[in-house]
């Protein structure tokens, strides 16, 4: 192919999660060819989003003058991608049949099993049989994946055919591939479609210790865990082609709202749905419930066994590389995913939250930065996790041993506002709900009350370290962050105690409320805004994160909220931190900086300080939402998704933290799933898809900011994370609002966002 024809060649890509399009436009020989991939992620949906399987639909166009045989081809081998798990043990196959019926075409496909970290695991490769439309399916139950594949591709080339095996692979080989095929006539300007899936059938896993073995949920519709590696491989494959139709109708009629939207901006569209990859790829895991947990586990209540057993057992990691399940002071603002799309996950997870405040691991550690000896667990305290994968979850907790979070301040007022959010937004004030978390609530309120007032003026104060989910910025005193989320948690433990029959001890919160309100304001109101905290090197710097609470409390209950502080300094406060956290900080276009000083030069004083978390940015872009500031809203969130997924090239694996220039770090976390918090404030707040809607312009991002003031000065950072260098030298400043659109000569490309 000379220069100028493969010029002519391109491919494309696009993902909008769980859907995904790969094109090619091959004009050399007259053929455009998508493969789109399905996988079953849908909301209230609690059986099929937990199946190993995803679907994969081949289109091919012939717009040339010449008809052609095609074939294509699916293969998949062995292993991880770790070389070590490659090579781990055998490897098996076998070709499976399944029938067809007056409904579904007869499907055809190979099982390959193996061992990945010596658990029995297989991976099962299918397609639909379409006899009546003349199209010849092949099987190749083994090949050598590590080889030049001469056997297969030779074949594949002369026949367009697979072979049933390649004798150059031994039956026992510890590398091995399979692969299924479809062959079939295109005649000139027409369309032929075929389809595929993968599975993944790993039924039963152990954690590091090896102390118990799960059962993942999916095998339960399956009839529990097969005796034979692969047992369920093949129904997967079979399911996920007969179901693939119903899935793609259901993510259409859940999607289609947000994507025809002619106000919300494309790159929104995006975000929304593609920082949901974290739900599957974060280390995720979804067991089916077991009796035998309560041996180890004999704080589990009733209440949340019967959840469990009904929904499941729900875990995800922190980070990729913070590998901690269920992280409690990030899941806070990531768990508006699964509160809107698996609310029965959501009240799972909080609900054993729950058990664990009176859960205690009287095993004594030193805590890594302060050098302090205590209890694993205290009582009377969220933890921080629920374990590491390393170990095992669920039995070791608090794997986190940088420092003492006994002592964070912010786990437990976190715990206290979601109980509030879930009982009300997700149960629908149910008293069992309220029965069950409500002796919690009141527990750490109190005993909060007693341990971290220290001065008795009713607002807790930080104790001078990294004590809360910043855990690399210091705070002393009574601090923004923490103090805000105090005054949110007093009025909802009022309220709840109200709700529970207990007038003397809401009344006790409603004095305190108001005692702290008034040391809130008065050692910390600027005049402009809430400084950091009473006493550290950031004392006068504005934080980001520093209406925390309030945005926590107005998200479910506007009512509540107009009590912790007055609107007028709401309303200064985060105009004061859009004006400097986001204008003054990468011109206006890479989200919120953590800390700003007053003067708009950003805030060094400490590693965390400087740097931009997506996941709090899109919280501050839920609460300006909230507040009525859509475009400010928009704006800032735009720069966090523009940094990531059009100049970082961090396309599904969002960072913890961006900086200014040069690094970024933490990548694959669960906080950015925040951005869910946006579409909960759009459709709680401003009517979004209702009579009541309040979106009165037209949100697009086209051009550079033009009120950013100049840039932070720009200094080295401290961090400790990764170099990123940009991509390319285009406008960094806007969204390609056409990267939801498919180019021009692909008819088989739906198209995402009308209003691109």
């Amino acid at each position: 192919m000379d220069e100028e024809r493969f010029r002519a060649c391109w491919c494309y890509c696009n993902g909008l999660y769980p859907r995904s399009w790969t094109c090619y436009h091959i004009p050399e020989v007259g053929l455009n060819v998508t493969i789109r991939q399905i996988s079953p992620v849908l909301p209230n949906n609690y059986e099929d989003s937990s199946l190993p399987v995803s679907a994969f639909v081949v289109d091919v166009e012939n717009f040339s003058e010449h008809d052609y045989e095609v074939s294509v081809a699916f293969t998949f081998r062995n292993g991880t991608g770790n070389r070590r798990w490659e090579r781990e043990s055998e490897c098996g196959a076998a070709k499976f049949v399944a029938a067809g019926s007056q409904s579904f075409a007869p499907v055809c496909g190979a099982i390959l099993s193996h061992s990945i970290a010596n658990m029995p695991c297989a991976f099962g490769l299918a397609t639909s049989t379409q006899v009546e439309d003349r199209v010849t399916t092949s099987v190749c139950q083994r090949f050598d994946p590590s080889q030049s594949g001469v056997g297969v591709w030779a074949t594949l080339s002369q026949t367009g055919d697979l072979p049933l095996v390649d004798e150059d692979c031994a039956k026992n080989s510890r590398e091995m591939a399979i692969g299924v095929c479809n062959r079939f006539h295109l005649t000139r300007t027409s369309k032929r479609t075929v389809d595929y899936s993968l599975s993944w059938d790993m039924p039963r896993v152990s954690f590091g210790s090896l102390a118990r073995t799960y059962l993942r949920r999916y095998a339960t519709f399956f009839g529990g865990a097969r005796g034979a590696v692969g047992g369920m491989a093949d129904a997967l494959c079979v399911r996920a082609l007969r179901r693939r139709r119903m899935w793609e109708t259901a993510i259409d009629e859940w999607q289609s709202p947000v994507l025809d939207h002619p106000l919300l901006p494309s790159w929104y569209k995006s975000a929304l749905f593609n920082e949901l990859y974290f739900m599957t790829d974060g280390g995720s895991v979804w067991f089916a419930f077991d009796d035998g947990w309560t041996h180890h586990e004999n704080h589990l209540s009733e209440y949340t066994k019967s959840l469990m057993r009904k929904h499941g057992r729900f875990g995800y990691l922190e980070s990729w590389e913070y590998r901690m399940v269920n992280t409690y002071d990030v899941h806070f603002y990531a768990s508006y995913a699964l509160a809107v799309l698996w609310p029965q996950l959501e009240l799972a997870v909080q609900s054993e939250f729950t058990d664990q405040v009176y859960h205690t691991i009287d095993k004594q550690i030193k805590f890594h930065m302060e050098g302090d000896w205590a209890n694993l667990k205290t009582a009377s305290r969220v933890p921080h996790d629920l374990g590491n994968p390393a170990d095992e979850p669920w039995i070791a907790t608090n794997a986190y041993v940088m420092h003492d979070t006994g002592k964070w301040k912010d786990l437990n007022m976190k715990y206290v506002l979601t109980s509030w959010r879930d009982y009300v937004a997700l149960t629908d004030r149910d008293s069992a709900f309220l029965q069950h978390t409500w002796p919690a609530v009141q527990n750490i309120m109190l005993e909060a009350m007693e341990s971290w007032d220290k001065d008795r003026d009713g607002m807790i104060e930080n104790f001078g370290k990294a004590d809360q989910t910043y855990d690399a910025w210091q705070m002393e005193g009574v601090s923004a962050y923490c103090g805000s989320l105090w005054l949110a948690s007093l009025r909802v433990s009022a309220e709840m105690a109200t709700a529970a029959g207990e007038d003397k001890t809401a009344s006790l919160f409603s004095e305190t409320l108001g005692r702290a309100r008034k040391v809130f304001i008065r050692e910390l109101w600027t005049g402009r805004y809430f400084r950091f905290c009473q006493r550290s090197r950031s004392r006068e710097t504005v934080m980001a994160d520093q209406l925390c609470g309030y945005w926590f409390l107005q998200s479910v209950s506007p009512e509540l909220a107009t009590d912790l502080l007055p609107e007028e300094m709401v309303r200064s406060a985060l105009a004061t931190i859009y004006d400097l956290n986001v204008c003054r900080f990468g011109n206006g276009n890479m989200g919120a900086v953590n800390g700003m000083r007053p003067d708009g030069r950003v805030d060094r004083e400490y590693i965390q300080a400087d740097e931009m978390w997506t996941g709090v940015t899109y919280a501050v872009a839920a609460l300006l939402i909230q507040q009525g500031e859509i475009s400010k809203a928009f704006q800032t969130a735009a720069g966090s998704y523009d940094s990531c997924f059009e100049r970082l090239g961090l396309q599904y694996q969002t960072p913890e933290a961006i900086y200014e220039t040069k690094f970024y770090r933490a990548i694959g976390y669960m906080r950015p799933l925040s951005i869910w918090a946006m579409q909960w404030a759009l459709e709680r707040h401003r009517g979004l898809h209702t009579p009541r809607e309040d979106l009165s312009e037209p949100l697009f991002r086209s051009q550079p900011l033009e009120t950013a003031a100049e840039p932070s000065t720009s200094e080295d950072s401290g961090s400790l994370g990764y170099v990123s260098d940009f991509r390319d030298d285009r406008d960094e400043s806007s969204v390609s609002a056409s990267a939801l659109r498919p180019p021009a000569p692909l008819s088989s490309f739906p198209p995402l966002a009308p209003n691109a």
